[in-house]
């Protein structure tokens, strides 16, 4: 089954070419005329659900994608595990001022100043995912509306870990669409635990916020809730 995802729209960070994650910054001018280019694309897709990140530049992708290809009340939900990446201290730098590839790679890991590292970032992602294959596994066709690093989570869920050494940070595309099969998820993202295992307790420094996410009981009601509206 083809699960869809899309980068959200420009930002004014964006523009100035800033890091923006836990970051709550709208879409301006050019960003909604982005999503509205990328919600034609997408009218042909058979979409049954949008999952957002519940920052405002991601749902109001959401919400004009939504208008447009027909997605309506509890079929546009908020995923809390979904928001991008906490970039802490670094919130706001000039992307050009710091190493983005050690920042955002899996094997560099880099930890960001009263933040998230990118494979935090994964540990909480990467199980939301599963739950979220259960509409997939039931013929549902869900779009993912999110921010880079969570995209970039998102390939490694549907494509596997990127192999040591042979890594690249290819730059996520504004409100390009991203097309993954369900049935090509590798074995080891289906069991978190495994994930887990391969994280370096010492290269993983990162300060998270808890707060910031749902817990399993609330994911499996947003699903069931969700489940329940696409069949009616």
């Amino acid at each position: 089954m083809k699960v869809f995802a899309v980068l959200h729209g420009q930002t004014d960070l964006d523009a100035e070419g800033r890091i923006q994650g836990s970051s709550d910054h709208p879409l301006n001018d050019t960003g909604k005329r982005q999503a509205g280019d990328t919600a034609k694309a997408l009218q042909s897709k058979g979409i049954d659900a949008i999952m957002s990140s519940p920052q405002k530049r991601a749902m109001e992708t959401s919400e004009i994608i939504a208008a447009h290809i027909g997605i309506e009340g509890n079929r546009l939900v908020k995923g809390m595990k979904l928001c991008e990446r906490d970039f802490g201290d670094y919130e706001g730098t000039l992307v050009s001022e710091i190493d983005y590839f050690a920042l955002c790679s899996w094997a560099g890991n880099a930890a960001t100043p009263n933040g998230e590292t990118i494979r935090e970032t994964a540990i909480r992602v990467i199980p939301f995912m599963n739950n979220m294959m259960k509409l997939a596994l039931k013929g549902k066709t869900p779009l993912m509306v999110v921010s880079g690093n969570v995209l970039r989570v998102l390939s490694w869920y549907f494509k596997g870990l990127p192999e040591i050494g042979k890594e690249t940070i290819p730059e996520a595309e504004i409100c390009a669409v991203y097309e993954f099969d369900s049935d090509e998820i590798p074995p080891e993202m289906l069991d978190p635990q495994m994930i887990i295992g391969k994280l370096d307790p010492s290269n993983n420094q990162g300060g998270g916020n808890a707060d910031r996410v749902l817990t399993q009981p609330e994911i499996d009601t947003l699903i069931a809730t969700m489940e329940s509206d696409t069949h009616k």
